[in-house]
């Protein structure tokens, strides 16, 4: 006999207004943990959820593959070139254009109207769906950065940004124009060098442009976060319960004390499944007092063995002028070791972005969690704003 839990789940995705192709979480009281429903959307699939309670939340986890164009191999992806977009000669004319009406502006504060694309603003808009509803990533090649200013790469590359999303702090500093450069850091990925591991950023698309090449390696190592979650489905299911239930994470890169609730790395959200993974600061919370089990620590290292195989991942070696775009929802990436130069203004050098998208469904509520927030829902708050 079904349980109560389970009748209620099915009455909700019986109504006309919810049967569609969404997986969207049912929140159950936390006396019914471990009830498991079974939904039918749309008569199409079945979605099973086993209600779990981690230590503050609930969190409801589909127990089937994923199937949707954002489940890809990176060896089928590396046969076709369909994922890069070359500007054209007119888009240039148009950007440059743009970059001389808004040169009083600062870059960080550009809007789509400050920065006017006729034409490129709809290619622009197709990209926003493909990192929506596609590939979940794209690469733009061609911007002749050698021909521009500093300040003027800021403002196109801004301003490109400023067509697909708002553009949010990366730091407390108030780093809306990040520098993706090895200074040494510890805390903070894109501050350190050499090889990083499969990660997201905490946002919902990040952006990289290329302004110098190391001298060996340093490649942009992406891959879909749903293809990793349907690997470990089918072959170490057993260890999805610690994936589902999540992890603990530091506050501390983001100039924030303390540690989060767990948040799960995959979780059901308005548009599907999502994916939340930051090794770095699990470890941080870990160091703080919240210890990881042998169980999850095997769950957090077979996910990056998944990733890091051949036929998971996509490598992009970036070229300079080259704009990569990336869905942290449903995208993780990591990087290549890399030889690089001793000066300091010769050294591998990346712009990054960090983009929200008012016009997306809310992450998953789960992974909601961050209340130093820059605008836009997202970002990390200035210090100079406290």
């Amino acid at each position: 006999m079904r349980t109560r839990a389970c009748r209620e789940a099915n009455e909700i995705w019986d109504r006309p207004e919810r049967r569609c192709r969404r997986q969207t979480p049912i929140v159950l009281d936390p006396a019914r943990a471990g009830d498991l429903a079974t939904l039918d959307c749309a008569g199409s699939a079945l979605y099973s959820f086993k209600i779990m309670v981690t230590d503050e939340q609930l969190v409801s986890a589909p127990r089937c593959p994923v199937k949707a164009p954002w489940v890809w191999l990176g060896r089928d992806h590396a046969l076709t070139r369909e994922w890069i977009r070359e500007f054209t000669a007119a888009e240039l004319d148009e950007l440059f254009a743009a970059r001389e009406t808004a040169r009083d502006i600062r870059p960080d504060e550009l809007t789509a109207s400050d920065f006017f694309l006729p034409t490129l603003g709809n290619r622009l808009a197709a990209a926003e769906r493909e990192l929506a509803q596609g590939r979940g990533y794209i690469l733009f090649r061609g911007l002749p950065i050698g021909d521009l200013t500093e300040s003027e790469i800021a403002t196109v590359y801004c301003g490109i940004g400023a067509h697909l999303g708002i553009n949010v702090s990366q730091s407390a500093d108030g780093d809306r124009l990040g520098h993706v450069i090895d200074r040494g850091g510890t805390d903070r990925y894109y501050t350190r060098g050499g090889e990083l591991e499969f990660h997201m950023d905490p946002v919902d698309v990040v952006g990289l442009l290329c302004l110098r090449v190391a001298v060996e390696g340093g490649a942009s190592r992406i891959a879909s976060a749903m293809t990793i979650h349907n690997a470990i489905l089918e072959e170490r299911a057993d260890l999805l319960d610690c994936l589902y239930r999540g992890f603990h994470n530091s506050l501390r890169g983001s100039g924030d004390r303390g540690v989060s609730a767990r948040i799960p790395t995959f979780a059901p959200g308005a548009s599907g499944m999502e994916c939340y993974h930051l090794p770095i600061t699990i470890r941080q919370a870990a160091e703080e007092g919240f210890d990881l089990s042998a169980e999850e620590r095997e769950a957090i290292d077979f996910l990056a063995e998944v990733a890091s195989r051949p036929e998971i991942h996509l490598d992009m070696d970036l070229q300079p002028g080259d704009i990569q775009f990336l869905n942290n929802r449903l995208i993780l990436h990591a990087r290549t070791d890399y030889v690089d130069r001793l000066e300091p203004h010769r050294k591998r050098h990346l712009l990054r972005l960090w983009l929200m998208m008012p016009q997306w469904p809310a992450r998953a509520e789960a992974m909601n969690f961050r209340t130093r927030l820059d605008r836009a829902g997202g970002g990390i708050r200035p210090v100079s704003d406290t």
